[in-house]
């Protein structure tokens, strides 16, 4: 059966096992029916997340090791909680002797036991990597490091290792004589010769992004691919979890990046012979119009989608011509959002990932050499046509394998090679008709099958990087629509189109997760939520944006930061407010980095960033900027409506098709931005005080401690025994002048009514009706008796602003 309600966790050293197991009580009282935790195996020392894995056979120490666990297990048993458990397939930790497995490749090559186990290339075209992995660790030249003694050798127990700063590198036990350590450290042609002959090459990292010779998770270098692909792979990361399973610690799992594996249907197929009768959701990104391959063995997403779909819902679509050509003038950034995409994607493949386009690309060279009509190929023209139809692709991949291709692979496919052709025609078409054969599967053969699986590895990356990690930080026209799932490019949902999907959602996934915020979204639900609000009123945030830039022009004495990072601002400012100073330029000098145009990661500008935190400061400190920031806030009740919009979209998130999920904290007002502001520490036991305080409470007693976040805490704790069983959607017809305000449906003995676009909606539903179905209701918010028939909204809302009615059995 499928979880009632999921309630996520970041654990941490700083949030263990035993610090969740003393939540067990309040989590029980809430009504969830299963706690959702990150990452438990044995992660990066001090790791804060846990997604850098370095020895999945067993429990994190940090986190409590086994005991720990276990007391979990059995604390939330004590409250009927089952566990489920977020674990990471696609990459590990290399992080040195830390990760047993890499420290072993690494001491012994291709003879260890552990060289199929990471997704390397062994024989890369750079004839000096032969057998060896390139590591991108060093802070210079690598001539430069040796020479100034960055590096130096040192004993470790019977063998030697290299060190580098807080970095250790095995010393192969064949290539040196561990007596004559400090011998062959002073001279420095023996030193060098030494390192030349170990299975690894260190280098510097800028210089290592060009040849690097394995997969990594995104452009992360420390995170290594793993070939779980293979059986053994496979069962040797998979054993601890799946025998946590067996025996009934674990109830459900949430696979992390199923796009980043080599065959994910195949993955989930292993997975689910392990697990057969376990909850399993993966962490899929979906386009806006692409589902889920039926096929998959699993109950749905982890809920991206659903968050693209309700932020949609609340924004009004009336207002895109104002809202755009306002960004526009103002930023003086005019190009289209899918031109915005195509750039970052563009920049990306040509940078941080241009490794691994050259191994895509010497792939295709050994196709093209075996093929007559396509032997004379240069080598740019194929790493060109590789480039322009990876970057074509509008969804994170395809799922092509030899053995079968699907309708929607092939659309996909078709698509990207056409607009590879549309905005390249001067690559030739027939080449990039190969690449479409190829990827269709068209051609059989060993390589051609390599090809296809490490294109469809590589596309997520381009998306994941290009898009979530650039764009979204360059197109800032309503931030609310920025967000993990999200296409910023669309502006609005009708409600027709919401029912459509629930109504799909129903009968296709009705264990997928709903969700609103989670650990990796850019700004919580409430705070978009509140933004959404800005598409109702563009007249008056243009007024302000333009009256509040006249006023702050003062703090960019040199033009700096730009106008699109003070367009974010004003954003962020409203969406979030009250935010202190700190907050708010951690948050700017992260956006300006990830924007990639004035500074970055991996280049930071402290110039730009300094002007970027010299504005933050300065208009913050501004009494007469924060009088007006107020002003335009209240004037236009942007915190209470926000927090309506955020009432009705907790209600949907409850009560729609799929498994709501609520991230730590959020059961109250949470106004977090991207992390690490969204995964700060939680006050449980004020939430678990509180909750005791108010679960008694009439509909007005709940919404008089509304500033407290009482009222959202009151309503989950109200709406979650009420959940739907079974997956039927039905939407119910809503009739007057304010209908589009309203969106209502009924699922078996449920009705819900909920609010959309409530600035415009004025609190006043004028002659909006609704069709009640027959029978006698009760008011689960209210216990108000309601009989079946046309029912007036005015009526319905007059002591909560939702409404939530539950048919008594015939």
């Amino acid at each position: 059966m499928n979880p009632r309600c999921t309630y996520r966790i970041q654990l941490s050293s700083a949030f263990t096992f035993d610090d969740a197991a003393a939540c067990a009580a309040y989590f029980a009282s809430l009504g969830i029916s299963h706690l959702y935790c990150s990452p438990i195996l044995q992660a990066v020392h001090g790791s804060t997340h846990g997604y850098d894995v370095v020895d999945p056979t067993r429990v994190s120490d940090d986190l409590g090791g086994d005991a720990g666990f276990h007391r979990l297990v059995e604390s939330m048993r004590q409250h009927s909680i089952e566990l489920i458990v977020d674990i990471v397939p696609n990459h590990m930790a290399t992080a040195g002797r830390s990760n047993p497995w890499w420290w072993d490749l690494l001491s012994n090559g291709l003879l260890s036991p552990y060289a199929g186990y990471f997704d390397v290339d062994w024989a890369p075209s750079t004839s000096t990597m032969k057998g060896r992995v390139l590591l991108g660790v060093l802070g210079d030249r690598y001539g430069r490091e040796l020479e100034r003694g960055a590096l130096t050798l040192e004993k470790d127990g019977d063998a030697a290792v290299v060190r580098y700063h807080d970095q250790d590198f095995p010393i192969s036990r064949d290539s040196l004589d561990s007596t004559k350590l400090e011998e062959v450290e002073r001279d420095l042609d023996a030193f060098d010769s030494l390192l030349q002959h170990q299975n690894y090459r260190l280098a510097y990292w800028r210089s290592a992004q060009e040849e690097l010779n394995y997969r990594r998770f995104f452009t992360i270098d420390s995170l290594i691919g793993l070939r779980v692909e293979r059986e053994e792979v496979f069962e040797a990361a998979h054993r601890l979890v799946c025998s946590l399973v067996a025996s009934g610690d674990i109830d459900g799992l949430r696979v992390d990046h199923i796009d980043g594996l080599r065959d994910p249907q195949a993955y989930l197929e292993r997975l689910r012979s392990g697990a057969p009768d376990a909850y399993v959701v993966a962490e899929k990104i979906l386009a806006a119009d692409e589902w889920l391959p039926s096929a998959f063995p699993l109950q749905g997403t982890t809920g991206y989608d659903f968050i693209a779909e309700v932020d949609q819902l609340f924004v009004d679509h009336e207002a895109e011509a104002a809202m755009t050509a306002l960004y526009h003038a103002f930023t003086g950034d005019t190009q289209p959002y899918p031109e915005v995409v195509h750039s970052c994607k563009q920049e990306i493949v040509t940078g941080e990932l241009a490794a691994d386009i050259e191994r895509l690309t010497s792939l295709l060279v050994e196709i093209t050499d075996g093929n007559r009509n396509h032997r004379d190929r240069s080598r740019r023209e194929l790493v060109e046509a590789v480039r322009e139809v990876a970057i074509g692709f509008r969804v994170y991949r395809t799922y092509a394998t030899p053995n079968a291709v699907s309708d929607q692979d092939r659309r996909e496919v078709e698509s990207a090679v056409n607009e590879a052709a549309r905005r390249r025609p001067d690559i030739d078409v027939d080449l990039l008709n190969f690449v479409r054969e190829l990827l269709c599967m068209q051609h059989p053969g060993s390589l051609e099958a390599e090809f296809v699986a490490r294109f469809q590895q590589l596309t997520p990356a381009i998306m994941a990087k290009g898009v979530e990690d650039t764009a979204f930080y360059r197109y800032n026209r309503l931030i609310s629509l920025n967000e993990v799932g999200g296409d910023p490019g669309r502006f609005g949902e009708s409600v027709d189109g919401f029912h459509e999907w629930c109504a799909r959602m129903a009968a296709t996934w009705p264990g997928t997760m709903l969700t609103l915020s989670t650990h990796d979204t850019k700004r919580s639900g409430d705070v978009r939520a509140r933004l959404n609000l800005l598409s109702e009123l563009p007249s008056e945030w243009e007024g302000a944006v333009r009256r509040w830039s006249e006023h702050n022009d003062r703090y960019r004495p040199h033009g700096y930061p730009d106008r699109n990072l003070e367009y974010l601002a004003y954003q962020t400012l409203v969406g979030a407010w009250p935010i202190d100073v700190t907050r708010l330029t951690d948050f700017l000098v992260k956006a300006a980095r990830e924007a990639k145009l004035h500074t970055s990661w991996t280049s930071p500008n402290q110039a730009y960033e300094d002007s970027a935190m010299h504005f933050a400061a300065q208009i913050t400190a501004d009494a007469e900027f924060m009088g007006d920031l107020e002003a335009f806030i209240g004037r236009n009740q942007l915190v209470a409506l926000g927090r309506l919009s955020s009432l009705a979209q907790t209600t949907l998130m409850l009560l729609c098709p799929g498994v709501p999920d609520i991230y730590q904290g959020t059961e109250l007002w949470n106004l977090a931005l991207v992390d690490p502001d969204n995964r700060r520490p939680v006050a449980f036991d004020m939430r678990a005080r509180m909750l005791s305080e108010i679960r008694d409470l009439d509909a007005e007693a709940a919404l008089a401690r509304v500033d407290e976040g009482a009222t959202k805490l009151w309503l989950i704790s109200r709406l979650l025994p009420h959940r739907p069983q079974r997956v039927t959607y039905t939407p119910v017809p809503v009739t007057g002048s304010k209908a589009r305000h309203a969106v209502a449906f009924q699922r078996e003995r449920l009705f819900v009514l909920v609010p959309r676009l409530v600035l415009k909606l004025g609190g006043d539903w004028a002659d909006t009706e609704v069709a009640l179905p027959q029978g006698r209701w009760t008011n689960v918010l209210t216990g108000e008796a309601v009989d079946g028939g046309t029912i007036a909204v005015v009526d319905a809302v007059k002591r909560f602003p939702i409404v939530v009615l539950e048919r008594a059995p015939n």
